[in-house]
């Protein structure tokens, strides 16, 4: 009995004594480095903060929208303080800065050519000598000598003003620089006037710079460029009469200005 007695006091090895196991050294021991799944989370967040610079690198927002869908809110919740959305520009700030358009040369070429045809319904005869092309030198316009001069004299003829008036109206539009080369044939001249064929297509092409700048006061005298070529670039042989007065000619040359040239 009293052997029993003294084992009933303390728990023997096989009894469970209850409560939570004690902890064991390899439960402490963690693992180097980020779990595995950090690295798949951190890549998922790359990803979508470059989806969103992407897309706000895409994104504009137009003011004048912006505004109205403002006070549209504002209006449908009741907000009394009216404020003006949108102010509409007067018409002269209109064609000044909203719809001014830069140098294109197809802009140039379509006009130039609808300026060409103007002219020949201008034309009694419905035929002019007019030739619009495109070169290494920019928009052309060739306009032959009986339609501007009479031969052997430097002073426009009146019939050429109105498409002089076009050609200018264009060019401004478009913002072009404006160069007037005036070409003549092989054949020497010497008169009182012109003691050369130099001295003639320098006349002629200032002739030119004169009437479109008379035109146009405020235009820049440094969009416009005359050039006296003369006899030394002809486009066609002068051993014929016909090539000779095909050499006889004005170029309107147009071309984008120099960007120290261009109005403020």
């Amino acid at each position: 009995m009293a052997e029993e007695e003294v084992n009933s006091g303390e728990p023997s090895e096989e009894e469970d004594p209850g409560g939570p196991p004690e902890p064991m050294e390899e439960d402490f021991i963690c693992e180097e480095g980020a779990p595995g799944w950090v690295v798949t989370f951190g890549d998922m967040m790359s990803l979508l903060l470059t989806f969103f610079i992407l897309l706000l690198s895409f994104a504009t927002m137009e003011k004048i929208k912006y505004k109205i869908l403002s006070g549209s809110i504002q209006t449908a919740f009741g907000v009394q303080e009216i404020q003006p959305t949108f102010k509409r520009p007067q018409a002269r700030k209109v064609l000044a800065k909203e719809f001014s358009m830069e140098f294109s040369t197809r802009n140039m070429l379509d006009g130039m050519k609808t300026v060409e045809e103007r002219q020949s319904a201008r034309t009694p005869s419905g035929r002019v000598d007019i030739e619009v092309f495109e070169d290494y030198r920019g928009i052309v316009v060739s306009v032959g000598e009986d339609h501007m001069f009479e031969k052997g004299k430097a002073d426009l003829r009146p019939a050429i003003w109105p498409f002089l008036d076009d050609v200018l109206r264009l060019a401004v539009a478009n913002k072009a620089q404006i160069q007037v080369e005036a070409h003549t044939d092989s054949v020497p001249i010497k008169t009182a006037r012109f003691a050369s064929n130099d001295h003639l297509a320098a006349s002629r092409s200032v002739a030119v710079i004169r009437y479109l700048k008379g035109i146009d006061p405020d235009l820049p005298p440094q969009r416009l460029e005359a050039l006296p070529a003369g006899e030394s670039r002809p486009r066609f042989v002068n051993l014929t009469e016909a090539g000779r007065k095909k050499n006889r000619r004005v170029e309107l040359i147009f071309y984008r200005a120099p960007e120290q040239y261009n109005p403020k």
